[in-house]
């Protein structure tokens, strides 16, 4: 593709192409829905293909420079499009030539995600960053000493070089005395990426190359070839070492191979996360006293999965600043997950963690407030329990200082035993013989209320139990908790005693796997679930369990780690659920628990 000498048309105004630009992006999101499912990945690809172009034509007009944008680095499908598709691909492209290069391929990224097969999506974690992020964290990487003039730096799963790109751009300004010439290959020998995706790994390598057109003017010269397709986490180089490992890796679980198990076995308990075994592989790459720099979901900070890679982590790179993204929605397409941003750093000691939170903006920027500082636990393997908001810091400071937990109190958690979808057959809607209550979320009210029912789609009110399935039976008293919520919801903990009578009425009930249970381990517990469950409604139990839970679902391992009052402390509690006192004083008495103020 050469570039044409025709003069670029003059650039819209900023809300305009917001909007333009907003618009193309939903065309492009119907076009791949209108498409079956089996042609969607090479349509996203040959329309990728040629929205990149478009937009590196216009690129190269504004810069006068007759430069052909790079062939792909591997095979990719660049058939014509049809010519409502090619129509929209070229003025998307010219369109978004207008913006920062780093703001035009992140467009580009969205067109493309948007019109890709979600399985395949889901499957390689493509989701981009937005530019206010990526800002962000390379603001906290210099922070914790990278020096852009000198470092080695490695996105291992680079995307669409929402990393890269602005990488190269505080590169280049650290080499503000070099000749075009040497700066271009000072950044080429100092840059790196791997990328699986084959049309990501090529948008990182072009977008390097818009950030660089200047110097490519100057110089006739490319960039070399930094990104190298393919698994980073198979072809891993121990030999190569960075001072900067930075990125947003891929998430999700991901079933592996027994050579990938063993590889990473030092960061792996159960489940395997993408994200996980990418922060594994970032410690392998970065030299000692460097620095990495991630965006991940905040599931590590407590997840049980996870505390092999806590203490490793503690061991051997401990957190130097952590940023909450306070929103899930609207930060990454089609992702609602809680987000962290972090750096951390090889060798180094234990400073307080500065801790902010990052609240996104209309107009893509995000706006940072600094929220206190934390600490590690002394076993770094436990949940880090860190302030998320400015309000969250005393309780933090107070929950340090708590070594009680529910074990102390004559209790454990585990989950709901029926995953109802392996027995369907057995839901029935009326009650018989072997036919028992099935409890599910729905049944738990705020407050403490239960109330049995199956309100809700594919729920059956009892269950039929047959030969073999008496494990599935729960004939003693507990605590029942919902076992998914969200930070929006005004409660993340909701519970409810089950009550003795409508267990005595049925001889035992069924509990299915959305509910959690707080049951007794021993014969007499220090209080009953009348109390546990007075405590767990109130407001100063869940906002401590806000400062402990990294995702929507209420883990019995997280709340085994919930910091609590000792047992002794809770007499003055059980008291007044004895008299059945008002709500109120309830709450008052909880808020004394965990030293905070008492209600106006």
């Amino acid at each position: 593709m050469t570039a044409r000498a025709s003069k670029p048309e003059a650039p819209l105004p900023a809300t305009d192409l917001d909007a333009t630009v907003e618009a193309a992006r939903v065309m492009c999101r119907a076009l791949g829905e209108a498409s079956p499912a089996t042609d969607r990945l090479n349509l996203a690809h040959r329309f990728g293909y040629h929205l990149v172009g478009a937009w590196w034509r216009a690129l190269a007009v504004t810069a006068k420079c007759s430069l052909e944008v790079r062939p792909p680095l591997a095979d990719l499908d660049t058939a014509r499009l049809p010519k409502a598709a090619a129509d929209l691909a070229q003025s998307l492209g010219t369109t978004i030539a207008a913006l920062e290069p780093e703001a035009g391929a992140y467009q580009i990224g969205r067109a493309y995600t948007g019109m890709l097969p979600e399985s395949y999506r889901g499957e390689h974690g493509i989701y981009y960053t937005p530019p206010a992020l990526t800002a962000r964290l390379l603001d906290l990487a210099t922070e914790a000493g990278v020096d852009w003039s000198a470092a080695r730096v490695l996105d291992p799963a680079c995307g669409g070089g929402a990393f890269l790109a602005p990488v190269a751009k505080r590169m280049l300004a650290a080499l503000e005395d070099c000749t075009p010439a040497i700066a271009l290959r000072n950044i080429g020998a100092r840059l790196r990426g791997y990328e699986i995706d084959p049309f990501g790994a090529w948008l990182s390598q072009v977008t390097l190359d818009a950030m660089l057109l200047d110097l490519t003017k100057a110089t006739g010269k490319r960039l070399p070839v930094v990104v190298s397709m393919g698994d980073s986490l198979a072809r891993f180089n121990a030999r190569e070492r960075f001072d900067l490992v930075v990125g947003n890796p891929p998430y999700g679980r991901i079933k592996l191979d027994a050579d990938t198990r063993a590889r990473y076995r030092r960061s792996l308990f159960g489940h395997a996360n993408l994200y996980g075994l990418f922060t594994d592989l970032a410690l392998r790459h970065v030299r000692q006293g460097g620095v990495i720099a991630y965006v991940t979901p905040t599931s590590f900070l407590a997840g049980e999965y996870f505390k092999q890679l806590r203490a490793l982590l503690g061991a051997s790179a401990r957190p130097m600043s952590v940023d909450f993204v306070s929103a899930r929605r609207g930060v990454f397409d089609d992702v609602l997950q809680e987000t962290v941003l972090a750096t951390y750093r090889r060798g180094a000691s234990a400073p307080p963690i500065r801790i902010s939170e990052l609240v996104h903006q209309e107009d893509g920027s995000v706006a940072v407030s600094p929220v206190a500082t934390g600490r590690l636990p002394g076993d770094p393997s436990q949940p880090w329990i860190l302030a998320r908001t400015a309000s969250q810091g005393a309780l933090v400071a107070r929950l340090a200082g708590m070594s009680h937990r529910l074990a102390d109190w004559g209790y454990t958690v585990s989950t709901g035993r029926l995953v109802w979808n392996r027995f369907k057959s057995q839901l029935v809607a009326r009650p018989g013989r072997s036919r028992y209550p099935l409890i599910w979320a729905e049944s738990i009210g705020a407050g403490g209320s239960f109330r049995f029912r199956a309100d809700k789609k594919n729920h059956a009110p009892y269950f039929e139990v047959r030969h073999g399935d008496q494990w599935l039976l729960v004939d003693k008293p507990c605590v029942l908790l919902q076992r998914t919520t969200a930070k929006e919801q005004s409660r993340r903990l909701i519970a409810a005693p089950l009550p003795r009578a409508f267990l005595e009425e049925h001889g035992a009930v069924v509990i299915e796997n959305h509910v959690n249970m707080v049951r007794p381990s021993q014969a007499e517990p220090v209080i009953s679930a009348e109390v546990m469950a007075a405590f767990l409604n109130s407001g100063a139990a869940d906002r401590a369990f806000r400062c402990v839970s990294g995702s929507v679902a209420v883990s019995a391992y997280e709340l085994e780690a919930l910091p609590l009052p000792s047992p002794e402390e809770l007499q003055p509690l059980a008291r007044l659920v004895a008299q059945n006192a008002p709500r109120l004083q309830i709450e008052d008495e909880c808020d004394r628990l965990y030293g905070e103020s008492l209600s106006a």
